[in-house]
């Protein structure tokens, strides 16, 4: 039995990875999940959060990559995980102000009158910009270390 599984994450704009993983690491709505090899088939929804993921790179090295993931899927087949995202991104493209920025947006706007809906898409966006901060310019070295 093989230890590795075909792993695809894609956001609205782009295909963030599609390839061979090891394992796969993410929040969902009622914890969190790892994936490996010949896991059983399931689908899940996924919470904003920070999705890492072990690949092995061309030395055959254990490599784990990282992003700050929007609310998606996870699709969990015997042979292939699907994760489709609304956003996911790199800690090393964060960009600092404009997530800054985002923040300050979102502070101003729990301090206005709001809808429930509305302000809970605030808190949203202020949980979003704060997780981004958190990860801005902070990539793995690539074996697992900060």
């Amino acid at each position: 039995m093989s230890d590795v599984f075909h792993l695809k994450i894609l956001a609205i704009e782009k295909t963030f990875y599609d390839g061979d993983a090891i394992s796969l690491n993410f929040q969902a709505f009622d914890g969190a999940y790892q994936i490996l090899a010949s896991h059983e088939p399931v689908v899940m929804a996924v919470k904003e959060g920070i999705m890492r993921f072990r690949v092995r790179d061309d030395k055959g090295d254990e490599v784990v990559k990282t992003g700050v993931n929007g609310l998606g899927l996870v699709n969990i087949t015997r042979d292939m995980v699907l994760v489709l995202v609304d956003s996911i991104e790199a800690p090393e493209d964060i960009d600092r102000a404009r997530a800054e920025a985002a923040l300050k947006r979102a502070m101003e706007q729990l301090r206005q009158d709001q809808s429930i809906q509305e302000y809970e898409q605030s808190k949203a966006s202020m949980a979003r910009a704060m997780l981004r901060l958190s990860q801005a310019g902070n990539p793995f070295d690539g074996h697992g270390e900060r």
